[in-house]
């Protein structure tokens, strides 16, 4: 009776098993209609499309035009916390600290004006210097030095807070409802999905090519608790 109980279920275990299966293997209808509406969009070089769906795209003069495809795959989705804030703070230090600096500079220009006059001639036209000019010249190549690394430094933490935030606003635009990401903490999720795409070149020949796109999705919350679900959108093509 038992060894019957058991053998009775199995079908459905098996038919169960081999639905989850099946279903992990295609992917969901969410990816399969964002995936279509960006290779549509790319084909048709639909940018208005493209630039609420994606911050990529798929060019068909460099990567050709897919004309049909299958999900194979959807890996499980990773998180990682978003730094808009503290990206954010460290490129306003950055400027605080380049507009001391700069302040600092001019001060400095201002007092030795006449000699840093001379220094600059004197190279200009390659000739030495003595006594207190070839002093403001070795402060007033720190000077120039000190600059290139202080703008360098601003660059690169406006560019470091400017990227944390480029996905976040795609993903939660609202026209209807403008989101500032930078308001927001919260995460920033991704997720793989592997097809099998036939793909048309430039030249009219077509092959079947396996594919990795990544989507990824912003989850913000406020410090009140306030909370923006984006949508998913596609951040690579490989």
């Amino acid at each position: 009776m038992h060894r019957r109980n058991i053998l009775s279920w199995l079908p459905v275990v098996v038919v169960l098993t081999a639905a989850v299966l099946a279903s992990a293997c295609s992917g969901g209808a969410e990816e399969q209609q964002l995936l279509k509406k960006f290779f549509d969009a790319s084909r048709m070089r639909d940018n208005v499309t493209l630039n609420n769906i994606a911050a990529v795209a798929f060019r068909p003069q460099e990567e050709g035009t897919v004309q049909s495809f299958s999900i194979v795959s959807v890996a499980p989705e990773t998180r990682r916390t978003l730094r808009i804030k503290e990206l954010n703070a460290a490129f306003d230090a950055a400027k605080k600290e380049d507009d001391e600096f700069t302040k600092s500079k001019k001060d400095y220009q201002d007092k030795n004006i006449d000699a840093i006059d001379r220094v600059l001639k004197a190279e200009r036209e390659n000739k030495p210097l003595r006594g207190n000019d070839l002093e403001v010249q070795k402060q007033w190549t720190t000077w120039r030095e000190d600059t290139q690394h202080m703008s360098k430094k601003v660059s690169e933490a406006r560019k470091a807070a400017a990227d944390e935030q480029t996905i976040p606003a795609l993903s939660v635009y609202d026209a209807r409802q403008p989101v500032n990401v930078s308001d927001y903490d919260g995460e920033l999720a991704s997720k793989d999905v592997t097809i099998t795409a036939k793909v048309r070149s430039a030249d009219g020949q077509a092959a079947d090519k396996q594919l990795v796109v990544t989507l990824q999705r912003a989850e913000l919350k406020t410090a009140a608790g306030e909370a923006r679900i984006g949508r998913w959108v596609i951040t690579a093509v490989k």
